[in-house]
């Protein structure tokens, strides 16, 4: 299982109502991995993530845990 203690984001203007939804949706996506080794770290830090006017939150969501997990699997 994977935790997370704070999640900070930057969204682009008009988007900022959307946050506590997206992040929920994040918290979900990530909630289901799994590993079978223990790893700590500090902070993790995602690259800018394109996404267009009309992307729904779970497709902003799952853009922003895959970024979360590939950066999970480069520090195993």
């Amino acid at each position: 299982m994977l935790q997370v203690e704070r999640l900070r984001m930057q969204l682009p203007a008009g988007f900022e109502h959307r946050a506590s939804s997206i992040a929920h949706l994040v918290g979900e996506s990530i909630s289901e991995f799994q590993t079978s080794k223990s790893l700590m770290l500090d902070s993790i830090s995602i690259g800018s993530i394109q996404v267009s006017p009309n992307a729904t939150d779970q497709d902003i969501a799952a853009k922003v845990a895959r970024q979360i997990l590939a950066k999970v699997g480069e520090a195993k």
